[in-house]
């Protein structure tokens, strides 16, 4: 990932997790508080692949890559996967 994509992804799971919030009078149900997890779990990756350009380590961050692709296709597919 370019330096580009990592902040084009940050921005749409910034907006998954500040402005696309479900709208609860109480708290989340469990199968909402996964699905937001995961919004978590895909920005600790993103991190991890920045962290991985900054050491050059081309293997770390294509794996970071993978992990992260992996988590948002499940975010973005909940309901196919669940």
């Amino acid at each position: 990932m370019t330096k580009q994509q990592i902040d084009r992804e940050y921005k749409k799971n910034y907006y998954e997790i500040h402005e696309n919030k479900p709208v609860f009078d109480g708290p989340y149900p469990p199968e909402i508080v996964k699905r937001r997890e995961f919004l978590l779990f895909a920005q600790v990756h993103l991190g991890n692949i920045l962290g991985a350009k900054l050491k050059k380590d081309k293997w770390e961050e294509c794996f970071e890559t993978e992990m992260y692709n992996k988590v948002m296709g499940i975010y973005y597919n909940w309901e196919n996967n669940a």
